[in-house]
């Protein structure tokens, strides 16, 4: 069995909208042409919290205060294990300036628009339950 640490990040704007990246539409990557978090592996050497500012600026070129939210491990492939990390942060404007580094486009969306998108390594389930968790006054990133 073969392990994976990865990073990812749940960007909230003002609005309480979560920015996501559409990934490239390429047959050979996982999940092509699906929404996703920011994020990515952890390099050797890197700590979870180190990948994970490594990866905001890598993708979308943004620079922020992040909070470790939750980790959890599941089964991405018979014999792969992805162990992964949920960073929360927070950007002040509705628009930030961001870049885009990773992927055909980034967005922000609310919690209903995310229900009628294709959302890939299972991040709608992160998802629903952090927009259950900010709408019952539980998480305030």
């Amino acid at each position: 069995m073969t392990t994976y640490p990865c990073v990812a990040m749940i960007i909230e704007n003002p609005s309480q909208e979560v920015l996501l990246l559409l990934r490239d539409n390429k047959p050979e990557i996982a999940y092509p042409n699906y929404w996703s978090l920011v994020g990515g592996h952890i390099e050797a050497g890197e700590t979870a919290d180190q990948a994970a500012l490594r990866e905001l600026n890598e993708e979308v070129g943004l620079n922020l205060s992040l909070f470790l939210w939750k980790r959890y491990n599941f089964q991405y492939a018979p014999n792969v294990i992805v162990d992964q990390y949920i960073f929360v942060g927070k950007v002040d404007s509705e628009n930030p300036a961001m870049i885009l580094g990773e992927g055909q486009a980034m967005r922000f969306f609310n919690c209903q628009d995310i229900k009628e998108l294709k959302i890939g390594f299972g991040f709608e389930f992160d998802l629903n339950e952090y927009f259950d968790l900010r709408n019952d006054g539980v998480l305030k990133p």
